[in-house]
């Protein structure tokens, strides 16, 4: 815990904390709660070692067909078989992802999409070892089992790490940067991954981005994608709706204390201890308040969020913030510019914040173009 509410601290989790999630999710029923990425990346390295099992069963029983069954060559050239397979399989879905992301705004994290791919691999290589080592006699066959299951556990720690991160951020889903087909000006996209890259406070200071757009431009999307982009720098996120957050700042509840926020199988990293927070859904307070009060908010937008989130300033101050507005506030690039400048006031930041316009779909339709189209009713 920080010595304060309202630090930011970077991700710790033990071998105990890797520990007592693999239990929840291994003993846990999906019936009773949602499975969580980390149960995910479980289910999909034993569904790998299975396949190597099979296809090392497989590709022995057609050696057998060509040489003398029963012989050391038959399983050794089934497990070398399968092990070529599947490193032929992975090697090739990496290359699709790296000429799919070529072009795109953002670059693809080419290392960790390799290192995603060899570690697949291995653990199907691993189950063709284990494939091998039943066709040989009792004792090769539980010990080449026990070393082959020893090494499937110390490979899993640096990859589970990184998915409990993720998965304590509490974002809606996980998105790559480089895979999102957004509209956003290079120059601003080059900016917000230099943010990304130099890391999150308390090692760097403190950065405000507002994201505008109307529905259906991506900017969830593009939220989301940051989230997961710091979340596998092993850097803590939290996502949250803005009403929450106002509800936070009413209570003055920083969530340090129990109940852990978020499902008991997860428990999400408190808000206040998150170096990056990602708060969405602003836009519709703002047009409710805009209804209500017709000239005032987005002319002292920082006045504005003063009066809502007074108690909980210094903490958001303190680390990376993701601002979501909706059309309201961020109808052209000046008017979101003005916005953003508003929110940099009211946090007190050193630098101007990144705005980024994201462009209308072309097939959007306004509730005024519905209404204007309707037919007028006959009294």
């Amino acid at each position: 815990m920080p010595k304060k509410p309202s630090d930011p601290i970077p991700p710790s989790l033990t071998v105990r904390d890797l520990a007592k999630q693999f239990w929840r999710d291994i003993y846990g029923k999906e019936v009773q709660s949602a499975a969580t990425y980390s149960y995910t990346w479980v289910a999909d390295q034993t569904g790998h070692i299975c396949l190597g099992i099979l296809l090392s069963f497989g590709f022995t029983a057609i050696v057998d067909q060509i040489l003398p069954p029963g012989t050391f060559w038959s399983p050794f050239l089934g497990f070398l078989l399968a092990s070529s397979v599947v490193s032929y399989w992975e090697y090739r879905a990496y290359n699709t992802d790296v000429k799919k992301a070529v072009g795109g705004l953002f670059p693809l994290g080419e290392k960790l999409l390799r290192d995603n791919a060899i570690i697949a691999a291995v653990y199907m290589i691993l189950g063709a070892g284990v494939g091998w080592a039943f066709h040989n006699s009792v004792i090769w066959a539980t010990a080449g089992f026990a070393v082959l299951a020893v090494v499937a556990v110390v490979l899993a720690p640096p990859w589970l790490r990184q998915k409990i991160t993720w998965q304590k951020g509490g974002m809606p889903y996980l998105a790559r940067l480089a895979d999102i087909k957004v509209k956003v000006p290079k120059p601003l996209a080059d900016k917000l991954w230099q943010v990304i890259q130099a890391g999150a406070p308390p090692e760097v200071p403190p950065q405000v981005a507002v994201i505008g757009g109307p529905v259906g431009s991506g900017r969830t999307s593009i939220a989301c994608g940051i989230g997961t982009e710091f979340a596998f720098r092993n850097i803590s996120v939290r996502y949250l709706s803005f009403d929450d957050l106002t509800e936070f700042a009413e209570t003055s509840d920083f969530e340090i204390g129990e109940p852990v926020p978020g499902p008991a199988n997860i428990g999400f990293w408190p808000w206040s201890c998150a170096q990056v927070l990602i708060i969405d859904n602003l836009g519709p307070l703002l047009a409710a308040s805009e209804r209500v009060q017709p000239a005032g908010h987005i002319g002292d937008l920082s006045a504005w969020l003063a009066h809502r989130l007074p108690n909980i300033r210094d903490a958001l101050s303190k680390r990376h913030t993701i601002w979501i507005l909706g059309e309201v506030g961020a109808k052209s690039q000046d008017e979101l510019d003005g916005s953003a400048a508003a929110i940099g006031k009211f946090l007190g930041a050193d630098t101007n914040p990144l705005a980024i316009l994201m462009n209308t779909r072309a097939d959007a339709v306004t509730a005024d173009e519905v209404t204007r189209s309707e037919p007028a009713l006959v009294a």
